[in-house]
């Protein structure tokens, strides 16, 4: 056979060596990877090979996405150590942030004791290091996802910076306990409520494994990262703000769980994570009655968005269940409240549809979690939760990063 008859075969066997190279490349890193908390590995590489294929269902959300890295690229330094809100304590790397509802008490000289005003937010809670925080969730959650999907190494080594300055640069980590979380005026100590403040902490874990892999983030960033989460762990579970956290029946008890059960899946621990899953049954039969009401969020002058927030905390714990083989989604007795009926219950509301006939005396936001909570009904209970996604979010909802993470087709 004349070689010129052989020549057209080459660029085929070639192009199907690289496919088998960049293939191996990725199962070797997904072996390297630990289990993400939130997503699956095998989601994720679905999206991958759709986008690669040129999916026009996910080009707008991948559009988004490169525009919010964009953003991401243009942040400063995120550290507590560059705090506004000064630390009871001299160390600058203790986190400190403010009870968002505590007011001067304007009776009295000096404001104290302050007074409570629920749902209305001091403006001094800004400056607290929460919102630092918030950046950085946002930041390393965006160029890490960027990253994975795209493979651009700028993300990554962006991503990889933030998350060294926050957690393991000895001058600036924040030290791994939240005694000062959510501050009130006149006290020296904080209380379990100011865990809330980091609820995302698995989200940022979840970040930092989609980054392996990538030259930017080391086995040595991985393993300081894993250890400082454990660090924070054992004070979580040991300290009086922990326990006080975890006995919270509202929405505080819900996100001090996602947070134990989270980090516990993180640094290896599986079956404390399981003793943390297994307090959700009666989490469920305390918050949601059988209409789907949450009553001890309903009560809030903020009640919608504590009920979203709450919600939102329910379905991430049914998702670290899936890691564990535990179906939380399965907890349907007819005469009980469920996640599903929650969302039942709020879902003519959202998206200012209908008026919320309860008090709720600021704007609603939550738009994350609400795009969250949709798409995973959609996938776990009915496919017509879509449909609700696209009323709630109109022409910007085929925008939504939720559609990366968790791909149509499911």
């Amino acid at each position: 056979m004349p070689l010129t008859r052989l020549r057209p075969a080459w660029p085929f066997r070639a192009a199907c060596l690289a496919v088998f190279v960049l293939c191996w490349l990725a199962m070797a890193q997904a072996a390297q990877r630990p289990a993400l908390l939130f997503v699956a590995e095998a989601d994720l590489q679905r999206t991958k090979a759709a986008l690669a294929a040129g999916d026009p269902a996910l080009a707008p959300a991948l559009g988004q996405l490169r525009e919010e890295c964009a953003e991401a690229m243009a942040v400063g330094r995120l550290t507590v150590t560059d705090k506004k809100l000064p630390s009871p304590s001299a160390d600058p790397r203790d986190y400190v942030s403010r009870a968002p509802y505590w007011w001067p008490d304007p009776d009295k000289p000096d404001g104290l004791p302050p007074i409570r005003k629920d749902g209305e937010v001091h403006p001094d809670a800004q400056k607290g290091d929460v919102t630092t925080f918030e950046k950085l969730a946002d930041a390393v959650g965006t160029l890490a996802l960027g990253y994975y999907l795209t493979g651009e190494e700028q993300w990554a080594a962006k991503a990889a910076g933030l998350l060294r300055a926050f957690f393991l640069d000895p001058a600036t980590a924040m030290r791994p306990h939240l005694r000062y979380g959510q501050l009130v005026p006149g006290q020296t100590e904080g209380s379990g409520f100011g865990l809330i403040d980091l609820r995302r902490l698995p989200e940022v874990c979840d970040a930092a494994s989609l980054l392996v892999g990538s030259p930017a983030w080391s086995a040595k960033d991985m393993d300081g990262l894993r250890a400082w989460m454990q660090a924070y762990l054992d004070w979580l579970l040991a300290s009086p703000q922990g326990r006080q956290a975890r006995e919270a029946a509202n929405n505080h008890g819900t996100w001090h769980d996602v947070q134990a059960a989270g980090l516990a899946l993180f640094c290896g621990k599986n079956e404390l994570a399981r003793e943390v899953l297994a307090r959700f049954p009666a989490r469920l039969a305390a918050q949601v009655r059988p209409d789907g009401e949450q009553p001890l969020e309903l009560a809030r002058t903020r009640s919608l968005s504590y009920s979203l927030s709450n919600l939102e905390g329910l379905f991430r714990l049914m998702q670290l269940g899936d890691r564990l083989g535990l179906d939380l989604w399965a907890l349907t007795p007819p005469d009980a409240g469920t996640p599903r009926k929650a969302l039942d219950y709020l879902l003519p509301y959202l998206g200012d549809r209908a008026p919320w006939p309860g008090q709720q005396i600021t704007p609603v936001g939550h738009n994350q979690g609400i795009a969250l909570m949709l798409r995973l009904a959609s996938v776990r209970y009915s496919p017509t939760y879509d449909a609700d996604l696209a009323a709630v979010f109109g022409k910007k909802a085929a925008k939504r990063c939720i559609w990366l993470l968790y791909p149509p087709g499911q």
